[in-house]
């Protein structure tokens, strides 16, 4: 008979929904022989069973001839007197016409673990976690943003933003309004270019017409020099809140803001 491929599965699961605990298994099969290790999560307590031959885990009762494995398995865990865990695993066999349940009992023993295995563990659960952030940076949705320039004021000296379609936000270019579509964490950031004056005049970063941000621009004809005025926000906002940049000072060419959700 032809020896059996050795074969190392290793993963995380849980046997009851969140906040139950979730176990890290590792499932070994080397020259024939058949090993478990499972872990929690949270305590770092492990179970062990090792060295288990193909008798150990199959009988008569559900040896499975000629056939292969068509759906799912399911999987139970229970607490045994010192510390042990039995761990159930229940295959649903479809075979022809036939469908049967074979059920597989390992008992697991409680594994005395040092401080470095601890922490090798807790650094593989870091190492996890890094993994799944990395994921979601690679395939997550991207932030979402939107660019908006604006060269004239209403008569409530808000600034006019050009009319864009974009996703997250609605500007429709004739009231000066950034409307969000979703709720987050924005960061805002305009500049505003004016004109040189003869008086000190003042930008304001607008939230539902509240001012959440004001600065003073020194307009003077000292120069006759145009002034570059930054606001720049940062604040939670819901879902239909309305944003806009207000300055009592003519404006100089164009100016810009800028609006991006960096968070939930």
């Amino acid at each position: 008979m032809e020896d059996q491929q050795d074969i190392m599965v290793e993963g995380v699961t849980a046997f009851a929904p969140s906040p139950a605990a979730s176990y890290r298994y590792v499932i070994e099969l080397k020259g024939s022989k058949m090993s478990i290790r499972m872990e929690d999560r949270t305590s770092k307590k492990q179970w062990y069973k090792c060295d288990m031959a193909k008798t150990d885990y199959v009988s008569t009762a559900n040896a499975i001839p000629d056939a292969t494995v068509a759906d799912y398995v399911k999987r139970k865990l229970y607490t045994l007197n010192g510390g042990s865990r039995r761990l159930e695993l229940a295959v649903k066999i479809r075979v022809l016409r036939s469908t049967w349940m074979a059920k597989y009992t390992f008992d697991l023993d409680p594994v005395s673990v040092e401080r470095i295995d601890i922490l090798e563990s807790k650094l593989h659960d870091q190492q996890d976690e890094v993994e799944k952030l990395r994921s979601d940076l690679l395939n997550g949705p991207s932030p979402q943003h939107v660019q908006l320039e604006a060269s004239t004021k209403d008569a409530q000296l808000r600034l006019l933003w050009k009319s864009i379609d974009s996703v997250g936000f609605v500007v429709n270019g004739s009231d000066g309004v950034v409307k969000v579509c979703d709720s987050g964490l924005y960061t805002m950031s305009a500049i505003i270019n004016s004109a040189p004056g003869s008086f000190q005049h003042k930008a304001q970063l607008l939230v539902n017409g509240k001012s959440v941000q004001s600065v003073y621009c020194n307009c003077s004809y000292t120069g006759g020099n145009q002034k570059t005025t930054s606001l720049s926000f940062t604040t939670a906002l819901s879902e239909g809140d309305e944003v806009a940049v207000q300055c009592d000072s003519n404006l100089f060419d164009t100016s810009y803001l800028s609006i991006v959700r960096v968070g939930n």
